[in-house]
């Protein structure tokens, strides 16, 4: 099987915070040579779900973005600007 493709999508959104998020999300996945569909099943989201984060789409409940991060070995941590 072939390794993840280097695809990069339209983003869903246009929230800078969000598309930041998604961006280090799929880089990531990326670096760890994982596709979406093994890394949604390991988080319990959908392929279009993880999609959805990666381009940083809205309307995506926290926990899928925290069980996603889980999935890759990722802490979310908030910083003060």
């Amino acid at each position: 099987m072939s390794g993840p493709r280097r695809k990069l999508g339209k983003p869903a959104g246009n929230i800078p915070e969000l598309l930041a998020l998604g961006e280090q999300i799929a880089e990531c996945r990326r670096s760890q040579g994982r596709l979406q569909n093994d890394v949604a099943a390991d988080a319990g989201v959908s392929r279009s779900t993880l999609h959805t984060i990666e381009h940083g789409g809205s309307g995506v409940r926290w926990e899928k973005i925290a069980a996603v991060c889980k999935a890759l070995g990722l802490t979310l941590r908030l910083e003060e600007n």
